[in-house]
């Protein structure tokens, strides 16, 4: 059925006048490195985004030899690709070895080249304010104290079902897929009280977890990361257009506003201080 399936795939792009390819390399959830290759196209009952394929990389194997590999075996029209998106990755964007790179010499023809927005978002949310990114790598560690040994997340899994809390565990931050970022710390600041009465029982001090100053601005990051987990989620989806970049002009704006009002409370707050 998944032959013929692919089959029926690649008989249509052979109709088409025009289509487009999308490439993305990420590791699954047991860290085994794969490439996605999808290829988007428009039909009479309007845009097609198909996966082509979801391959696997072993050994030595670079993502651009098996992404090539995988067009020919398919026998993927060249001549019709108008345009490739890519994650950004040197494997699919670098200037001599690169997927792009290798496509392009093979095609006869101009290609629009594009970087994935979404992976562009997450760069940019690498450049949190130092004071931001501390407040990360404080709860990432804390909770590889609590889950990275068995006894320890034993012992805090039967702290958190005796004191009936709504979530039964932690979650582990992954930096491969930035919408954790937000999930881990929204979970983290559910099981704060949780989370520091198991660290007062193992005799553990972390003095941000009780500093007023520290404990706004987690839950600030918190806001934000949500924020951005939302926007992520909006620009995601099969059957998406180029409209959905609308969502970015939004989200800036939403800032903008976010802006102004903490702003506006930051010169209140100072007035009464005066």
């Amino acid at each position: 059925m998944c032959s013929n399936i692919t089959t029926q795939h690649i008989e249509a792009l052979k109709l088409v006048s025009a289509l487009s390819i999308a490439v993305d390399e990420s590791c699954d959830m047991n860290d085994t490195a794969q490439v996605s290759l999808f290829v988007r196209f428009m039909s009479p009952s309007g845009p097609k985004e198909e996966l082509l394929g979801l391959l696997p990389l072993k050994d030595q194997t670079r993502s651009n030899a098996v992404i090539i590999e995988c067009m020919d075996k398919h026998h993927i029209p060249l001549d019709k690709i108008v345009s490739i998106s890519t994650d950004g990755s040197k494997n699919t964007t670098g200037v001599r070895k690169g997927f792009v790179a290798i496509l392009k010499e093979k095609i006869n023809h101009e290609i629009l080249v594009y970087h994935c927005i979404i992976h562009q978002e997450a760069l940019c949310a690498q450049t949190f304010l130092d004071e931001i990114c501390k407040i990360l790598e404080l709860v990432i560690t804390i909770i590889n104290s609590i889950l990275a040994k068995a006894l320890n997340h034993r012992q805090f899994k039967k702290l958190v079902f005796e004191m009936e809390s709504e979530y039964v565990d932690l979650l582990l931050h992954n930096k491969i897929r930035w919408l954790s970022r937000g999930k881990v710390l929204k979970r983290f600041a559910s099981l704060f009280p949780e989370i520091k009465a198991f660290l007062l029982e193992k005799g553990v001090h972390y003095p941000e977890l009780t500093n007023d100053q520290w404990i706004p601005n987690f839950y600030f990051m918190i806001d934000v990361t949500s924020h951005l987990n939302q926007l992520n989620r909006k620009l995601q989806g099969k059957g998406n257009l180029i409209f959905s970049i609308l969502e970015v002009i939004t989200f800036e704006n939403k800032l903008s506003i976010f802006a102004q009002d903490f702003e506006r409370e930051t010169l209140f707050l100072t007035f009464l201080a005066c």
